[in-house]
């Protein structure tokens, strides 16, 4: 039987990036972080008791009680950045790298039909909302040492639980963003709990020869008179006389 839901779905960036053997250690890493997060949000048992999560190679799909869904909004995003950031170190040493597109939705499914359990509507939305571009932007767009998660919320999902004050984040926290992956054609709600950006790196000056010295700039033109230009540091042109170096061209 239908019942509405929350929806979670998690995909992690690059993914296919490490190598065979690191592949199962990193969805093992995911399934932590995330049994932590649920933990540190006060959601330990539902996770526990979800009966449907499911693995997607590069992530996992849960449906939970729709009780959840204020505590998935505020504070899950919160407890999950800080537990990636936590556990950076660790897998950086181990040559691997974890940072989380996570995309929340709410709708109408049955988590116990029998062979088909999970499949509906809501659960193909949800996964075209961690597809979209915006959520992928949002972290390439960041600083890889400080931001690890990017949240997507649905538009149903945003003006009952943010717009609506059922949870402790404003509206301003959130970027309305077009998602169109697909047939999907929808606005959704952006946010990230630690935001960054990346900085781009000033172009380094060129080093001179060895044994040569440096360029100089060229001198600025000064002005011109009847078609004859003018230029030097501190030259002046009065009449017939000229002081100082005196070049002239047409």
């Amino acid at each position: 039987m239908e019942s509405f839901r929350a929806l979670l779905v998690v995909d992690a960036e690059k993914f296919s990036a490490h190598s065979d053997v690191q592949l199962p250690r990193l969805h093992l890493e995911i399934r932590r972080v995330l049994a932590v997060a649920f933990e540190e949000s006060g959601l330990g048992d539902t996770w526990k008791a979800a009966r449907f999560v499911q693995s997607t190679g590069d992530g996992v799909l849960a449906v939970l009680p729709h009780e959840a869904v204020s505590r998935l909004v505020e504070p899950f995003p919160r407890k999950l950045q800080d537990e990636l950031a936590a556990s950076a170190p660790k897998l950086r040493a181990r040559g691997m790298r974890l940072r989380l597109r996570v995309a929340l939705h709410v709708g109408l499914v049955d988590d116990e039909r029998p062979g088909a359990a999970g499949i509906s509507t809501a659960t193909v939305d949800v996964n075209r909302l961690v597809e979209g571009q915006p959520l992928r932007d949002a972290l390439t767009g960041s600083d890889p040492e400080v931001t690890f998660a990017a949240f997507l919320l649905s538009a149903e999902l945003f003006s009952v639980y943010v717009a609506g004050g059922r949870t402790g984040l404003r509206e301003s926290q959130f970027s309305e963003v077009p998602i169109k992956v697909k047939q999907f054609e929808r606005p959704a709600y952006l946010y990230v709990p630690e935001p960054s950006r990346v900085t781009e790196p000033l172009p380094a000056s060129p080093e001179p020869e060895p044994g040569r010295a440096p360029v100089p700039p060229p001198a600025q033109a000064g002005p011109s008179i009847s078609g004859i230009t003018i230029s030097g540091d501190g030259q002046n042109a009065i009449g017939n006389t000229v002081g100082g170096d005196f070049h002239q061209g047409r």
